[in-house]
């Protein structure tokens, strides 16, 4: 009996032991070196500024800007064309930070404004192959490929709260979100549904149905750290 004791004892200290060890090979969230792609809700003081406060920080290179789409021209400048700027993307990630574990794609908003309506069936092939390429990256050079994060768009407000040119976008931003979580599904990503959650009350922090205010990006920031962090 003394010796089946010692036996038993000895594996609680193993598996403690070994539970500890995993945990300290798992880097703390505010440790993460972490890349944004995004538009201009994540510009700025948007959900990733709300995102480093709660995490209290970190390294993280934001590459968001107003206008960005997955894959359209806006105004015609390839500048706002996610797919066209990728590489970049990624290279200014390794610059600043010397590594990237983590790869935070939020984007749809602006695919969805009434200039691009002939072409909103491309939006979600758009951001495959935005997925595709990310990781193409990494695997071309030999490098471990970062954990994705897939964002869907924020819920937009109706047309009435909208101007002329997202006109239609409460609905586009609302199917190409069961069309994100498809894709996130099928590729083995983290999927964040804002349209869920925080969901319609983000739009009580919203003057034009499209940006928000802190509180809204605060309520953006916590779904996403809730579901994938």
């Amino acid at each position: 009996m003394n010796l089946l004791r010692t036996m038993l004892n000895c594996l609680r200290f193993l598996t403690l032991g070994l539970l500890l060890s995993l945990l300290s090979c798992t880097p703390s969230l505010s440790k993460k070196h972490l890349l944004v792609i995004g538009d201009s809700n994540g510009a700025g003081k948007g959900w990733v500024y709300a995102l480093q406060e709660t995490r209290g920080g970190g390294p993280l290179v934001n590459t968001a800007l107003g206008g960005n789409t997955v894959g359209f021209n806006w105004r015609n400048k390839l500048e706002y064309n996610s797919l066209e700027n990728l590489t970049s993307y990624l290279r200014k990630g390794y610059a600043q930070m010397g590594k990237i574990d983590e790869v935070l794609i939020s984007l749809g908003t602006n695919d969805c404004k009434v200039e691009f309506a002939d072409r909103h069936p491309e939006i979600i092939l758009n951001a495959a192959t935005l997925v595709t390429r990310t990781r193409a990256f990494f695997t071309e050079r030999g490098q471990e490929v970062p954990r994705i994060v897939l964002i869907s768009p924020p819920p937009a407000g109706q047309n009435t709260a909208v101007s002329d040119e997202f006109q239609g976008v409460s609905a586009c931003v609302s199917q190409l979100t069961g069309q994100l979580r498809e894709l996130a599904t099928k590729e083995g990503l983290c999927f964040v549904d804002l349209q869920q959650n925080p969901g319609a009350k983000a739009l009580a922090f919203s003057d034009d149905g499209i940006h928000f205010s802190s509180a809204g990006y605060e309520l953006m920031a916590e779904a996403i750290l809730k579901e994938c962090y």
